[in-house]
C-alpha cells in the first residue's frame, strides 16, 4: 500500500512540477509582451510637457524639408547608376541642409 501511494505522490508532484514550469513560461512570455507593447508604443517625447510654438514649428520645417531631400536623392538614385553620383547628391545634401533651411524657412539670427 505505501509504495502505491509512492507512486501516486510521485505523479502528482510530477504534474505539480510541470504546472508550474507552464505557468513560469506563460509569465515569462506574458512579461516580454508586455516589454515589447510598452517600447513600441512608448511617447517619442521623453519629457511629459508640451513642447513650446518654436519647437513644433522647427519640427514641422526639418520633417519639410527632409521629405524634399529624400524624395531628391530618391530621384537621383533611380537615375543615375553611378554611386560617386549618388554619394555626392547625399552629401550635398547633408552640406545644403542649414541653407536651405535659411532660405526656404527664413531661419536667420535676429540680432
Amino acid at each position: 500500500m505505501s509504495k502505491e501511494r509512492a507512486r501516486r505522490r510521485a505523479e502528482r508532484e510530477a504534474q505539480a512540477a510541470a504546472e508550474r514550469e507552464r505557468r513560469a513560461r506563460e509569465h515569462a512570455r506574458r512579461a516580454r509582451v508586455h516589454t515589447v507593447r510598452a517600447w513600441l508604443t512608448r511617447p517619442l517625447r521623453s519629457s511629459g510637457e508640451p513642447s513650446s510654438a518654436l519647437a513644433r514649428q522647427r519640427r514641422r520645417q526639418n520633417g519639410v524639408l527632409l521629405a524634399g531631400l529624400v524624395a531628391t536623392n530618391a530621384v537621383v538614385w533611380l537615375i543615375w547608376p553611378s554611386w560617386l553620383l549618388r554619394g555626392s547628391a547625399i552629401v550635398l545634401s547633408l552640406l545644403a541642409w542649414p541653407l536651405l533651411l535659411v532660405v526656404c524657412f527664413d531661419r536667420r539670427s535676429t540680432r
